[in-house]
């Protein structure tokens, strides 16, 4: 009952985010070049969140509780939606891995996560609750704080997330893109990518996965 809740909360306002839809709201808002660079761009973090067994030791409960309290929040029972909803997540941060230095995309101190000029690590791992709200408030109010990308190249790199994350995560019959939606997507995109943000301020890294 859950789950259907949200899938009609979700049909009311949204779109699946086709392959026509994508292109054609790409072509509206990018060159050429930037619609090519969107595409690296995704194909950079696909390849990169694949090269990934997990995110660091503070990141990867962190994670998890984000997912659940945003599925929680929106109604969203079942477990291949908050499996959907960390693949997101883990795309989201593969994004800031790879445009963050090429794109001088801004650092982070760990003041804005309401920590300490210092922050010990292994502490916050066993206690990631106290990092929802600073994550969650700087990738719901403060966005543009840590993301410095053209809006509108932001917004048709959260498209193309879309129709992927869609057409690989939502084909079948346990999960419908109408519950897995692009605004759904971008909040974890978002949540990835401050996440990352935090595991610089912390000089934590992700786990690799064994060649």
């Amino acid at each position: 009952m859950r789950a259907l809740r949200g899938r009609t909360r979700a049909n009311e306002r949204e779109r699946r985010q086709s392959g026509r839809l994508t292109r054609r709201e790409l072509k509206q808002t990018l060159s050429r070049d930037g619609r090519k660079w969107v595409k690296e761009v995704w194909q950079a973090a696909a390849r990169t969140s694949g090269d990934l067994d997990r995110l660091s030791p503070v990141t990867t409960p962190l994670g998890n509780r984000l997912v659940e309290s945003y599925a929680a929040s929106e109604r969203l029972g079942g477990g291949e939606i908050q499996r959907a909803l960390r693949i997101a997540t883990v795309a989201g941060y593969a994004t800031r891995l790879v445009i963050a230095e090429p794109t001088e995309q801004p650092s982070v101190r760990a003041s804005a996560f309401e920590l300490g000029a210092h922050p010990d690590a292994a502490r916050l791992a066993a206690d990631p609750a106290r990092l929802l709200d600073p994550v969650h408030a700087i990738a719901t109010q403060r966005f543009d704080s840590v993301m410095k990308l053209p809006p509108e190249v932001w917004k048709s790199y959260v498209a193309t997330a879309a129709m992927k994350l869609q057409g690989q995560l939502a084909a079948g019959k346990e999960l419908s893109w109408q519950v897995l939606t692009r605004s759904r997507i971008e909040r974890m995109l978002r949540y990835g990518y401050v996440m990352r943000c935090l595991d610089e301020a912390l000089g934590t890294d992700p786990e690799p996965r064994d060649d």
